[in-house]
């Protein structure tokens, strides 16, 4: 690189290169995205409407599924209608502004969503392990506050990095190897030493990540080992963390994946890219979906709103859902 383009510059804005030099593929994914980002916000906005209306869906798990449906939403929404934008309009360029807001909310939501995912193999290893302490932590609205606490954290935690990346002076073309601004991409950038800025992000994604997956494991061994003392009744509680084990299933590969294909992207941009799309969508896309299929409560809200509504007029019941 020239000298000149190693100097510090006023930056206006970034660009994005995103899928650019593959103006067939993009033909493509603008209405695909445009599919997928309209199912995800009615997904995941039916399931919050569902349990906010309906009385027998008024526990701590569905309210943590709620969350997670809201969470969904805000992280999907705070990337995919700006790459959509893009796509339409061939528009690369994002102002400084709106780069750093797109940053703080896609890292914030996730931070918050690993961190209720956390929480919600809490509530299910309460309910099934020490179940005559659950009944008096459901009375105290004790995981509401615990749901409002995620919230908050995952507000605050990426604020710091955010703030001091945006003070640092950037070089060269300015331009972001991925479809949106992102924490990693973006210190690529930065001109003099970041690594204030790498050993803040490191630290975070180890208290928030790891502590979060070792939280996960822990509940879950836990839960697995009190199926032997416990009675059936308790037992028959493990089934319904079958939605949540789905969600896991696909939330924490598709993560994995989005960071040990960062630096590997740039040497093949379209990988990286890619891994970090299927990060924002393939989670929020498949839980409402997982939820419905492993929630009985909500599958008989569904199918009454459908006989209502006379779409399915004789889906009298979930048995014959319940019978497989």
């Amino acid at each position: 690189m020239a000298e000149s383009d190693q100097r510090p510059s006023p930056v206006a804005g970034f660009t994005l290169v995103g899928f650019s030099g593959h103006q067939d593929l993009e033909t493509y994914l603008w209405p695909l995205f445009l599919i997928v980002y309209i199912l995800i916000v009615l997904g995941n906005v039916s399931i919050v409407y569902m349990i906010m209306t309906d009385k027998r869906l008024h526990a701590p798990m569905y309210f943590l599924v709620a969350n997670l449906a809201a969470v969904d939403v805000v992280l999907t929404s705070s990337v995919i209608p700006a790459v959509l934008v893009r796509l339409i309009l061939d528009i690369r360029f994002i102002l400084w502004s709106n780069c750093f807001i797109q940053m703080y909310l896609f890292h914030s939501m996730s931070a918050a969503k690993i961190l209720l995912l956390a929480v919600m193999a809490y509530d299910r290893s309460v309910a099934i392990c020490t179940p005559q302490y659950y009944l008096s932590l459901t009375r105290d609205a004790y995981f509401i506050k615990l749901a409002g606490f995620t919230w908050m954290l995952g507000l605050a935690s990426f604020l710091p990095p955010v703030v001091l990346i945006s003070i640092f002076p950037f070089c060269g073309s300015h331009e972001v190897y991925s479809a949106f601004c992102e924490l990693l991409s973006v210190t690529s950038l930065i001109c003099t030493d970041a690594i204030s800025v790498i050993f803040l992000n490191v630290v975070l994604n180890v208290l928030i990540i790891f502590s979060s997956f070792a939280s996960l494991a822990w509940f879950y061994i836990k839960m697995c080992k009190s199926l032997r003392i416990h009675s059936s009744e308790q037992k028959k509680l493990l089934y319904t963390c079958i939605g949540h084990i789905l969600v896991l299933s696909f939330y924490f590969p598709s993560l994995v994946l989005y960071f040990a294909l960062f630096y590997f992207g740039y040497s093949f941009p379209l990988i990286h890219v890619t891994s970090a799309v299927v990060y924002v969508v393939l989670s929020p896309l498949l839980s409402p979906i997982i939820y419905i299929l492993s929630a009985k409560e909500i599958r008989e809200k569904i199918l009454k709103l459908l006989r209502v509504r006379k779409v399915f007029p004789h889906a009298g019941s979930t048995a014959a859902i319940e019978g497989h």
